[in-house]
């Protein structure tokens, strides 16, 4: 295989950041080639028809606009549905039985409250984390799949977004009592509560920083399927040429 100058470079860095990569233990083994991401980012150059700079500033430019959309809709006051974390799928069950829905809505309402009060803190990292996007980051666009940008700062941004939002939903959840609520709720579901799944706080907190990732992501990828549905209506002509890309394949 034969590699223009222009692309050989990418070639050296992206051979570096999969070392890196393979030698972090807390991240899951690579499924890439170097050569396939090499190709990748070749074939994007190619049917774009941009420079490197342009390529990747097209892709910050429609993310960005992704990112925009799901701020938005984070903030709004349905943002999150949080029913609590699947261990506890007995004891809400024993709690409806025993006629104790309002307590476990009051529950429930905790844990949406400390969702979204986090939520724009999640944006910012968002944010953040687009701006430290590489052009190596991009590779994974060639497939033009719906929401293949949204992936690809997701990969990015996911240990920012953990590392940074963990103490702020550990604070939410002291602060509104969400923890001993969920005591609450045990004593109210009968002396064999205890049997059915009785989250902690950490079991809180990990549930409730999850959604607030997986939520953010969801809205992002709702609104790239839509930019790449009408790449046009971006005012950026530059990412509007690199968003089409899955609409020239159909």
């Amino acid at each position: 295989m034969k590699f223009t100058p222009r692309v050989l470079p990418l070639l050296i860095s992206v051979a570096v950041a999969t070392t890196l990569s393979a030698a972090d233990s807390a991240k899951p083994a690579a499924t890439t080639t170097v050569a396939e991401k090499v190709q990748g980012l070749a074939a994007l150059l190619k049917s774009t028809g941009l420079t490197e700079p342009q390529l990747l500033n097209g892709v910050k430019s429609g993310l960005g606009t992704a990112v925009d959309f799901a701020a938005t809709e984070l903030a709004k006051p349905d943002a999150f549905q949080l029913s609590g974390p699947a261990s506890m799928a007995k004891l809400q069950t024993a709690l409806v039985k025993a006629n104790q829905s309002g307590a476990l809505d009051s529950f429930k309402a905790s844990l949406n409250q400390a969702a979204s009060s986090v939520s724009p803190q999640a944006a910012v990292v968002l944010k953040e984390s687009l701006k430290a996007m590489v052009l190596t980051d991009v590779s994974g666009l060639a497939s033009g799949a719906p929401d293949s940008a949204t992936k690809i700062l997701r990969s990015v941004a996911e240990p920012a977004l953990r590392t940074k939002l963990m103490p702020l939903v550990s604070q939410a959840i002291a602060a509104n009592g969400s923890a001993a609520k969920i005591k609450e709720l045990a004593g109210k579901a009968g002396p064999f509560a205890a049997m059915l799944g009785v989250p902690g706080a950490a079991d809180l907190e990990n549930y409730v920083l999850s959604q607030v990732i997986e939520t953010s992501f969801g809205f992002m990828a709702k609104q790239e399927a839509a930019i790449r549905a009408n790449p046009s209506a971006l005012k950026d002509k530059v990412a509007a040429k690199v968003f089409g890309i899955g609409a020239a394949k159909k």
